[in-house]
């Protein structure tokens, strides 16, 4: 079976004003399996959003090719991509974006307004199931800004997971919370790929959430390289950058 995400040989420049190319991807190439989890390290500037924004059919490479399920992406029409993206991926972001004066289970509920058929009329209980699926069945009626961070963050979980994507790309998850609330978000966010058999591929900067992934990367300048289990180790060790 061919792998989920299969990246070969991928670049990414952009003209600038004075003539010059800013290269943000070199050479790129990255393979993920179904139900992995893949984690991609590295700084700010580093081209870790491009690269998630190339993966998720927001971007495009200007060079080498990318196949989702083994198939070339290449050349599809905007609208064929937008509806590929629909079907196959769900996001999650540092910041939160929930919808100011929606309650938590109207957030949730909101990508289920372009759904058809039964999961449209049944939006609102398929909300409220996985809101309680992220512990937060008693703040269903609650507005964004009566939540924690931590809370709002699971809101946007159980958003991302509310059509059971395939894929869930996830940029910097856990960059807005503090260490403790951090590590109980991955935690929910873990159990619940695991338990739906969800592709998860993470950006951070985070040593200790990389260290959670089936495989790590480390993106610096453009350029992708795997990270061993012996250097994580040693790195978390001494708290030093990848």
């Amino acid at each position: 079976m061919a792998p989920v995400i299969s990246l070969a040989s991928v670049s990414r420049s952009v003209p600038l004003p004075d003539g010059q190319v800013l290269r943000i991807l070199t050479g790129v190439d990255l393979h993920v399996e179904a139900g992995e989890h893949v984690a991609v390290v590295g700084r700010s500037g580093s081209g870790k959003s491009t690269l998630l924004n190339i993966v998720g059919l927001l971007d495009s490479p200007t060079t080498g090719e990318y196949l989702l399920d083994g198939r070339p992406v290449r050349g599809l029409s905007a609208r064929r991509t937008a509806r590929l993206r629909g079907q196959t991926f769900g996001f999650v972001f540092q910041q939160f974006n929930l919808l100011p004066g929606r309650t938590a289970t109207e957030n949730v509920a909101s990508p289920l307004l372009y759904a058809s058929g039964r999961e449209f009329l049944r939006r609102r209980r398929i909300a409220r199931e996985m809101l309680e699926r992220v512990g937060l069945g008693g703040r269903l009626d609650t507005m964004p800004e009566k939540l924690s961070g931590g809370e709002q963050q699971r809101v946007a979980l159980a958003r991302s997971l509310v059509r059971r994507p395939r894929v869930l790309l996830a940029d910097e998850p856990t960059g807005a919370l503090d260490v403790d609330t951090g590590s109980a978000v991955m935690d929910v966010l873990e159990e619940l790929v695991r338990s739906e058999g969800t592709t998860l591929v993470t950006i951070t900067h985070d040593l200790s959430v990389a260290a959670r992934a089936d495989r790590r990367f480390r993106l610096d300048h453009g350029v992708l390289s795997e990270i061993t289990a012996d250097a994580l180790a040693a790195a978390t060790a001494h708290r030093e950058s990848l």
